[in-house]
Protein backbone atom coordinates (compact mmCIF):
# COMPACT_ATOMS: atom_id res chain seq x y z
CA UNK A 1 0.00 0.00 0.00
CA UNK A 2 1.22 3.46 -0.86
CA UNK A 3 0.12 6.76 0.63
CA UNK A 4 -0.06 10.20 -0.86
CA UNK A 5 -1.69 13.53 -0.13
CA UNK A 6 -4.28 14.70 -2.65
CA UNK A 7 -6.08 17.97 -3.22
CA UNK A 8 -9.66 18.65 -4.31
CA UNK A 9 -11.09 22.03 -5.26
CA UNK A 10 -14.33 22.88 -3.53
CA UNK A 11 -16.87 25.51 -4.48
CA UNK A 12 -15.55 29.04 -4.12
CA UNK A 13 -12.04 27.98 -5.07
CA UNK A 14 -11.22 26.49 -1.67
CA UNK A 15 -8.67 23.68 -1.76
CA UNK A 16 -9.12 20.71 0.56
CA UNK A 17 -6.59 18.00 1.21
CA UNK A 18 -6.92 14.35 1.98
CA UNK A 19 -4.94 11.14 2.20
CA UNK A 20 -5.02 8.39 -0.42
CA UNK A 21 -4.25 4.76 0.37
CA UNK A 22 -3.59 2.94 -2.88
CA UNK A 23 -2.50 -0.48 -4.06
CA UNK A 24 -0.92 -1.05 -7.43
CA UNK A 25 -3.36 -2.57 -9.90
CA UNK A 26 -6.52 -1.50 -8.11
CA UNK A 27 -9.07 0.07 -10.46
CA UNK A 28 -11.97 0.77 -8.11
CA UNK A 29 -12.19 3.76 -5.79
CA UNK A 30 -13.86 4.68 -2.54
CA UNK A 31 -13.99 8.26 -1.21
CA UNK A 32 -14.42 8.75 2.54
CA UNK A 33 -15.78 11.83 4.31
CA UNK A 34 -14.61 11.87 7.93
CA UNK A 35 -16.40 12.50 11.19
CA UNK A 36 -16.29 15.54 13.43
CA UNK A 37 -13.13 16.26 15.45
CA UNK A 38 -11.02 13.61 13.70
CA UNK A 39 -9.05 13.18 10.46
CA UNK A 40 -8.01 10.99 7.56
CA UNK A 41 -5.16 9.05 9.19
CA UNK A 42 -7.65 7.26 11.44
CA UNK A 43 -9.01 5.33 8.44
CA UNK A 44 -5.76 3.60 7.56
CA UNK A 45 -6.85 0.17 8.86
CA UNK A 46 -10.16 0.27 7.00
CA UNK A 47 -8.34 1.44 3.87
CA UNK A 48 -5.92 -1.50 4.04
CA UNK A 49 -8.88 -3.87 4.12
CA UNK A 50 -10.52 -2.16 1.14
CA UNK A 51 -7.22 -2.30 -0.74
CA UNK A 52 -7.44 -6.10 -0.59
CA UNK A 53 -10.84 -5.88 -2.30
CA UNK A 54 -9.45 -3.92 -5.24
CA UNK A 55 -10.27 -0.41 -4.01
CA UNK A 56 -8.03 2.61 -3.74
CA UNK A 57 -9.23 4.69 -0.80
CA UNK A 58 -9.24 8.49 -0.70
CA UNK A 59 -10.02 10.02 2.69
CA UNK A 60 -10.98 13.69 2.45
CA UNK A 61 -10.19 15.77 5.52
CA UNK A 62 -13.02 18.15 6.35
CA UNK A 63 -12.51 21.90 6.49
CA UNK A 64 -10.60 22.72 9.67
CA UNK A 65 -9.39 19.16 10.22
CA UNK A 66 -6.30 17.05 9.57
CA UNK A 67 -4.28 18.12 6.54
CA UNK A 68 -6.37 21.27 6.13
CA UNK A 69 -4.80 23.02 9.13
CA UNK A 70 -1.20 24.11 9.67
CA UNK A 71 -1.38 23.97 13.46
CA UNK A 72 -3.70 22.50 16.07
CA UNK A 73 -4.85 25.98 17.08
CA UNK A 74 -6.67 26.21 13.74
CA UNK A 75 -8.66 23.02 14.19
CA UNK A 76 -12.45 23.21 13.78
CA UNK A 77 -12.41 26.64 12.17
CA UNK A 78 -14.95 26.88 9.35
CA UNK A 79 -15.68 29.53 6.77
CA UNK A 80 -19.13 30.53 5.50
CA UNK A 81 -20.89 27.74 3.55
CA UNK A 82 -18.22 25.20 4.56
CA UNK A 83 -20.78 22.39 4.89
CA UNK A 84 -21.63 22.33 1.19
CA UNK A 85 -18.02 23.19 0.38
CA UNK A 86 -16.96 19.91 1.95
CA UNK A 87 -19.54 18.12 -0.17
CA UNK A 88 -18.41 19.83 -3.37
CA UNK A 89 -14.80 18.87 -2.66
CA UNK A 90 -15.84 15.24 -2.36
CA UNK A 91 -17.67 15.50 -5.68
CA UNK A 92 -14.59 17.04 -7.30
CA UNK A 93 -12.55 14.03 -6.17
CA UNK A 94 -15.23 11.60 -7.38
CA UNK A 95 -15.34 13.21 -10.83
CA UNK A 96 -11.55 13.24 -11.06
CA UNK A 97 -11.42 9.52 -10.31
CA UNK A 98 -14.10 8.73 -12.87
CA UNK A 99 -12.11 10.57 -15.55
CA UNK A 100 -9.08 8.39 -14.80
CA UNK A 101 -11.07 5.30 -15.72
CA UNK A 102 -12.30 4.12 -12.34
CA UNK A 103 -14.25 0.88 -12.77
CA UNK A 104 -16.38 1.74 -9.73
CA UNK A 105 -16.60 4.80 -7.50
CA UNK A 106 -18.26 4.64 -4.09
CA UNK A 107 -18.68 7.34 -1.43
CA UNK A 108 -18.60 6.62 2.31
CA UNK A 109 -19.36 9.00 5.18
CA UNK A 110 -18.94 8.50 8.92
CA UNK A 111 -20.75 10.59 11.55
CA UNK A 112 -20.49 14.23 10.39
CA UNK A 113 -19.35 12.80 7.07
CA UNK A 114 -22.49 10.67 6.92
CA UNK A 115 -24.66 13.78 6.92
CA UNK A 116 -22.48 15.29 4.22
CA UNK A 117 -22.77 12.13 2.13
CA UNK A 118 -26.54 12.33 2.50
CA UNK A 119 -26.31 15.93 1.31
CA UNK A 120 -24.12 14.65 -1.53
CA UNK A 121 -27.04 12.55 -2.77
CA UNK A 122 -29.16 15.72 -2.88
CA UNK A 123 -26.61 17.85 -4.72
CA UNK A 124 -24.95 15.25 -6.96
CA UNK A 125 -27.47 12.44 -7.59
CA UNK A 126 -26.34 9.31 -9.42
CA UNK A 127 -22.69 10.38 -9.63
CA UNK A 128 -21.41 7.37 -7.64
CA UNK A 129 -22.01 3.64 -7.91
CA UNK A 130 -22.86 3.30 -4.24
CA UNK A 131 -23.31 5.24 -0.99
CA UNK A 132 -22.35 4.02 2.49
CA UNK A 133 -23.74 5.92 5.49
CA UNK A 134 -22.01 5.09 8.78
CA UNK A 135 -22.82 6.26 12.32
CA UNK A 136 -25.63 8.55 11.24
CA UNK A 137 -29.06 9.68 12.41
CA UNK A 138 -32.45 10.23 10.82
CA UNK A 139 -34.24 13.37 9.60
CA UNK A 140 -35.19 15.86 12.32
CA UNK A 141 -35.64 19.17 10.55
CA UNK A 142 -37.41 20.96 13.39
CA UNK A 143 -34.66 20.17 15.89
CA UNK A 144 -31.99 21.34 13.46
CA UNK A 145 -33.87 24.57 12.73
CA UNK A 146 -34.07 25.40 16.43
CA UNK A 147 -30.40 24.57 16.94
CA UNK A 148 -29.39 26.73 13.97
CA UNK A 149 -31.45 29.65 15.29
CA UNK A 150 -29.62 29.33 18.61
CA UNK A 151 -26.26 29.26 16.82
CA UNK A 152 -27.20 32.43 14.93
CA UNK A 153 -28.02 34.21 18.18
CA UNK A 154 -24.72 33.22 19.78
CA UNK A 155 -22.34 33.73 16.86
CA UNK A 156 -20.79 36.96 15.60
CA UNK A 157 -17.70 38.15 13.74
CA UNK A 158 -15.70 38.57 16.95
CA UNK A 159 -16.19 35.03 18.25
CA UNK A 160 -16.49 33.21 14.90
CA UNK A 161 -13.14 31.40 15.19
CA UNK A 162 -13.21 30.98 18.97
CA UNK A 163 -14.07 27.67 20.67
CA UNK A 164 -17.68 27.42 21.77
CA UNK A 165 -18.04 25.45 25.02
CA UNK A 166 -21.77 26.18 25.27
CA UNK A 167 -22.73 25.04 21.76
CA UNK A 168 -20.42 22.02 21.92
CA UNK A 169 -21.91 20.93 25.23
CA UNK A 170 -25.44 21.45 23.97
CA UNK A 171 -24.81 19.45 20.80
CA UNK A 172 -22.57 16.67 22.13
CA UNK A 173 -22.86 16.62 25.92
CA UNK A 174 -25.65 14.08 25.84
CA UNK A 175 -23.48 11.48 24.12
CA UNK A 176 -21.36 10.86 27.19
CA UNK A 177 -24.36 10.80 29.51
CA UNK A 178 -25.97 8.13 27.35
CA UNK A 179 -23.28 5.63 28.40
CA UNK A 180 -23.84 4.14 31.85
CA UNK A 181 -20.85 3.21 34.02
CA UNK A 182 -18.51 5.04 31.66
CA UNK A 183 -14.84 5.39 32.53
CA UNK A 184 -14.47 8.60 30.52
CA UNK A 185 -16.68 11.04 28.64
CA UNK A 186 -15.32 9.61 25.39
CA UNK A 187 -16.61 6.10 25.99
CA UNK A 188 -19.56 6.81 23.68
CA UNK A 189 -17.12 6.42 20.79
CA UNK A 190 -16.69 2.67 21.29
CA UNK A 191 -16.35 -0.24 23.69
CA UNK A 192 -12.77 -0.61 22.48
CA UNK A 193 -10.77 1.09 25.24
CA UNK A 194 -7.60 1.18 23.12
CA UNK A 195 -9.47 3.13 20.44
CA UNK A 196 -10.84 5.58 23.02
CA UNK A 197 -7.39 6.08 24.56
CA UNK A 198 -5.77 6.67 21.16
CA UNK A 199 -8.42 9.25 20.31
CA UNK A 200 -7.92 11.02 23.64
CA UNK A 201 -4.13 11.13 23.17
CA UNK A 202 -4.27 12.47 19.60
CA UNK A 203 -3.97 16.26 19.50
CA UNK A 204 -5.83 16.32 16.18
CA UNK A 205 -8.88 14.62 17.71
CA UNK A 206 -11.50 15.97 20.07
CA UNK A 207 -10.62 19.62 19.59
CA UNK A 208 -13.54 21.84 20.58
CA UNK A 209 -15.64 23.24 17.75
CA UNK A 210 -15.78 26.98 17.14
CA UNK A 211 -18.82 29.24 17.05
CA UNK A 212 -18.38 29.55 13.29
CA UNK A 213 -18.26 25.79 12.93
CA UNK A 214 -21.57 25.32 14.71
CA UNK A 215 -23.16 28.16 12.76
CA UNK A 216 -22.26 26.55 9.43
CA UNK A 217 -22.68 22.91 10.40
CA UNK A 218 -26.16 23.49 11.78
CA UNK A 219 -27.06 25.60 8.75
CA UNK A 220 -26.13 22.65 6.60
CA UNK A 221 -28.11 20.25 8.77
CA UNK A 222 -31.15 22.52 8.63
CA UNK A 223 -31.12 22.46 4.83
CA UNK A 224 -30.34 18.76 4.57
CA UNK A 225 -33.79 17.35 5.14
CA UNK A 226 -35.89 20.14 3.63
CA UNK A 227 -38.55 18.79 1.29
CA UNK A 228 -37.30 20.42 -1.89
CA UNK A 229 -33.74 19.23 -1.21
CA UNK A 230 -34.70 15.80 0.08
CA UNK A 231 -36.73 15.05 -3.03
CA UNK A 232 -33.66 15.59 -5.22
CA UNK A 233 -32.26 12.24 -4.05
CA UNK A 234 -32.51 9.78 -6.92
CA UNK A 235 -34.50 6.57 -6.41
CA UNK A 236 -31.71 4.81 -8.31
CA UNK A 237 -29.12 5.26 -5.56
CA UNK A 238 -27.67 2.13 -3.94
CA UNK A 239 -27.37 2.79 -0.20
CA UNK A 240 -25.90 0.89 2.73
CA UNK A 241 -26.58 2.20 6.26
CA UNK A 242 -24.44 0.81 9.10
CA UNK A 243 -24.57 1.78 12.75
CA UNK A 244 -24.11 0.56 16.30
CA UNK A 245 -27.21 -0.26 18.34
CA UNK A 246 -25.69 1.67 21.25
CA UNK A 247 -24.57 4.73 19.30
CA UNK A 248 -25.91 7.90 20.96
CA UNK A 249 -25.42 9.86 17.73
CA UNK A 250 -28.06 7.60 16.21
CA UNK A 251 -30.35 7.82 19.26
CA UNK A 252 -29.43 4.25 20.24
CA UNK A 253 -30.56 2.74 16.95
CA UNK A 254 -33.66 4.83 16.31
CA UNK A 255 -31.98 7.31 13.93
CA UNK A 256 -30.59 4.90 11.31
CA UNK A 257 -33.91 3.06 11.18
CA UNK A 258 -35.68 6.37 10.67
CA UNK A 259 -33.25 7.23 7.88
CA UNK A 260 -33.82 3.87 6.18
CA UNK A 261 -37.57 4.41 6.29
CA UNK A 262 -37.28 7.98 4.95
CA UNK A 263 -35.11 6.91 1.99
CA UNK A 264 -37.44 4.06 1.08
CA UNK A 265 -40.36 6.46 1.25
CA UNK A 266 -38.58 8.54 -1.41
CA UNK A 267 -38.72 5.52 -3.70
CA UNK A 268 -35.23 4.08 -3.23
CA UNK A 269 -35.47 0.33 -3.74
CA UNK A 270 -31.90 -0.58 -2.84
CA UNK A 271 -31.45 0.48 0.79
CA UNK A 272 -29.77 -1.97 3.18
CA UNK A 273 -29.53 -1.43 6.93
CA UNK A 274 -27.18 -3.27 9.30
CA UNK A 275 -27.34 -2.57 13.03
CA UNK A 276 -24.68 -4.01 15.33
CA UNK A 277 -25.29 -5.14 18.90
CA UNK A 278 -22.79 -4.10 21.57
CA UNK A 279 -21.31 -1.45 19.29
CA UNK A 280 -21.31 2.30 19.77
CA UNK A 281 -20.35 5.14 17.42
CA UNK A 282 -17.05 4.13 15.79
CA UNK A 283 -18.05 0.73 14.49
CA UNK A 284 -14.99 0.64 12.20
CA UNK A 285 -12.82 0.59 15.33
CA UNK A 286 -14.83 -1.71 17.59
CA UNK A 287 -13.49 -5.05 18.84
CA UNK A 288 -15.70 -6.94 16.39
CA UNK A 289 -15.17 -4.59 13.46
CA UNK A 290 -14.56 -7.58 11.17
CA UNK A 291 -18.34 -8.10 11.09
CA UNK A 292 -18.79 -4.55 9.80
CA UNK A 293 -16.00 -4.95 7.28
CA UNK A 294 -17.64 -8.10 5.94
CA UNK A 295 -21.01 -6.37 5.48
CA UNK A 296 -19.30 -3.54 3.60
CA UNK A 297 -17.59 -6.12 1.38
CA UNK A 298 -20.90 -7.85 0.63
CA UNK A 299 -22.53 -4.53 -0.29
CA UNK A 300 -19.69 -3.61 -2.63
CA UNK A 301 -20.08 -6.96 -4.38
CA UNK A 302 -23.65 -6.06 -5.32
CA UNK A 303 -22.73 -2.86 -7.15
Amino acid sequence: MSEKIFEAQANGGHIQKGLSFEKEGNKKNLVIMTGMQEYSRRYEGFAKFLNTLGYNVHVLDAVGQGLNVDKVEDLQKWYVDAFDSNVSAANAKVEELKKTGSEQTVIFGHSMGSFMVTRYMELYPETTDGVIICGSNGPDGMKMSVAYALACMNTNKKNWDKPSPSMTKLAMGGYAKAIKDRKSDLDWLSYNEENVNKYAADEYCGHMNTYGFWHEFLKGMKHLYQGKNWKKISPNEHVLIISGEEDPVGAMGKGPRKLEKALKKLGLKDVTLHMYEKMRHEILNEDKKDIVYKDVEEFLKTL
